[in-house]
């Protein structure tokens, strides 16, 4: 179904280091193989080269890229390289008969020769997209169009690859919101991107991959916002595509999701593939130290308070996060433990009878939602609170209304003993520095103009942005201290976040929170973005900077190895209420209600290890 043989991507003069390196696996029907890595180990540029989607002033090359058994490369004389619009640099090797991909996600002036082949045209990579290879990406909320309805989305991908009337179009589409676990799908089909969580944005996105039944589809972390049992739906139909005959190709951070899909896989590191072979076997015996090092990065099964990374040789590092060497062999070692292990202290966070309701677009008029419904939490001094529940369960509205920025419609919240919410704004203000957030898209919750410097300056209460650059200015010890705290080289505040790798993005997200030195941290999905190794890293810096700073974690994910390595407590939510609470291990070991076990039993877990 797919063949790729020594694929090479770069990006810049042609020729120049790659970041994929001679990278080569089949794919045959029914088959799922699974790449897995850290960020920059160059998964996703590998996926989106084989739609012609590597980005704007890459090249690709390859001996073979097949799909069907029908070359994407096609064959032309390397002289004909001087007659393509926007060539740049780089020589023709004739002796090499390597052949050249598309650049860039336009197909047109953008591409470059090399050897003796020439990528194919936008309108060949429009009949492969979609018809052919299927892809669903990570970032669902910009990859949909927020001006439109997920409906309309859906059934384009059904108007340019099917000759299915409007009837029959939105009948198929709300079929397929259905098999991608969507709830109320005639509701969800008239609403928009941004009316819908993380996890439903997700669904919406691997529908539309779905609507015209690819024979390849390619998968890019397609259940990293998803809950366990979402999550299980959604690998159950990658099962029921599998079963029909599409061919899977399928990148993630989570190792145990990949030992429940795939058949085989490829880690990655550095562009190359390091270890290959049967699902069971790697992930099983590993060989390779890197792989044995992903695989002790997982938190599922820590206990807490254990060390899931190697601490870091240094307080400061000027190398990104993403080229760090792994953990090393050595025997995890023990954090402090909270002092909530130790025994109760004052509560610093009490939420009472808390409840919200959102009108319902697209349903019946006048029809409401209650996204969070009479719940009561406590949260004591350095402890950390595990919220857990699948998308759209309310988690983060209770956020939101925790960190006084959506009134509830009754309950209220309480902030070291006196009122927090309901309240006008004015009266919180002087005390807004108490409550932190750090949140899961830390990209998008920077302004992009900023350097890393002007942002934490900014969060210090510094009047001048401009002076946080320079080390003459006040403010510019205080940002390199907050960047040294979070083990970061303080020469990254003069770059701006799109500069940075994902989990330095994440660690600039933590020191902004602290700058104002807060009793909380609101943690919403803070890690799920992350690849396993820096999770691992994210994971500990919290956990340390809780000891140092005494502080207490409102700490909300889908993923219930996160929470049960991170959490003392735990509260189970689901359609907005609190369903069951308790000591983490208690409820682990021994839940009550019957969706916190569908939960627990719908998690995937990685293999025994040999």
């Amino acid at each position: 179904m797919l063949r790729v043989e020594d694929l090479r991507v770069g990006f810049g003069r042609i020729g120049a280091a790659p970041v994929v390196d001679g990278v080569s696996f089949e794919l045959t029907a029914g088959r799922a193989i699974a790449i897995v890595g850290e960020s920059g180990s160059g998964k996703s540029v590998t996926a989106r080269s084989l739609v012609g989607l590597a980005g704007a002033g890459s090249w690709q090359t390859a001996t073979a890229l097949e799909v069907l058994g029908e070359s994407l490369l096609e064959e032309q004389p390397a002289r004909a390289r001087a007659g393509a619009a926007g060539g740049g640099p780089g020589r023709a090797d004739a002796a090499s008969g390597d052949l050249r991909l598309g650049a860039g996600d336009s197909g047109t002036g953008a591409q470059r020769l090399a050897g003796r082949g020439l990528g194919l045209s936008a309108r060949a990579w429009q009949r492969v997209r979609g018809r052919r290879i299927g892809l669903v990406v990570q970032d669902a909320l910009v990859s949909l169009d927020p001006l439109r309805p997920i409906g309309r989305e859906i059934g384009d991908a059904l108007r340019l690859h099917t000759r299915l009337g409007v009837g029959e179009r939105h009948a198929r589409v709300l079929e397929l919101l259905e098999a991608v676990g969507m709830p109320e799908p005639e509701v969800r089909v008239r609403q928009r991107s941004g009316e819908l969580s993380g996890g439903l944005r997700q669904r919406a996105l691997i529908a539309s991959a779905l609507a015209a039944d690819p024979a390849v589809l390619i998968a890019d972390e397609p259940t990293t916002a998803l809950d366990s049992t979402v999550q299980a739906q959604i690998l159950d139909l990658f099962d029921t595509i599998k079963a029909r005959g599409t061919s899977l190709l399928f990148i993630s951070h989570d190792l145990a999701v990949v030992s429940r899909i795939a058949d085989e896989v490829l880690v990655m590191r550095g562009g190359r593939v390091v270890e290959s072979g049967p699902i069971d076997q790697v992930l099983g015996s590993p060989r390779h130290d890197y792989t044995r090092a992903l695989l002790r990065a997982v938190p599922t099964g820590v206990p807490r308070g254990l060390r899931l990374a190697a601490p870091p040789a240094g307080a400061v590092t000027a190398m990104p996060v993403t080229t760090a060497e792994p953990p090393t062999t050595t025997p995890v070692t023990s954090l402090p433990t909270t002092t909530a292990v130790g025994g109760p202290s004052a509560p610093v966070l009490e939420v009472r009878g808390v409840t919200k309701t959102f009108p319902v677009r697209g349903g019946p008029r006048g029809g409401i939602r209650s996204a969070v419904d009479d719940v009561t939490l406590t949260l004591e001094r350095g402890a950390t609170l595990g919220i857990v529940g699948e998308s759209g369960s309310g988690k983060t509205t209770l956020a939101r209304i925790v960190l006084g920025l959506t009134e509830p419609d009754s309950g209220s919240v309480s902030l070291l003993g006196e009122p927090w919410v309901p309240g006008a704004e004015k009266l919180r203000r002087p005390r807004r520095r108490l409550v932190g957030a750090v949140y899961q898209d830390a990209l998008s919750s920077f302004d992009p103009r900023l350097t890393v410097g002007q942002i934490l300056a900014d969060a210090l209460g510094a009047t001048d942005l401009d002076g946080a650059s320079s080390s003459a200015h006040p403010s510019a010890e205080r940002v390199a201290a907050l960047l040294a705290d979070v083990a970061l080289d303080p020469a990254l505040a003069r770059v701006r976040p799109l500069q940075l790798s994902g989990g330095q993005r994440q660690r600039v997200s933590i020191a902004r929170a602290l700058a104002p030195q807060p009793d909380i941290l609101v943690c919403d999905e803070p890690v799920s973005a992350l690849d396993v190794s820096v999770q691992a890293q994210i994971l500990d810096l919290l956990d340390e900077l809780q000891q140092r700073r005494d502080l207490s974690y409102l700490f909300i994910s889908h993923d219930l190895g996160v929470i049960g390595h991170m959490s003392d407590r735990v509260a189970v939510m689901k359609n907005g209420r609190v369903l069951e609470q308790g000591a983490t291990a208690d409820v682990f070991a021994d839940p009550h209600h019957d969706y916190t076990r569908a939960l627990l039993a719908a998690a995937p877990r990685l293999p025994a290890r040999g």
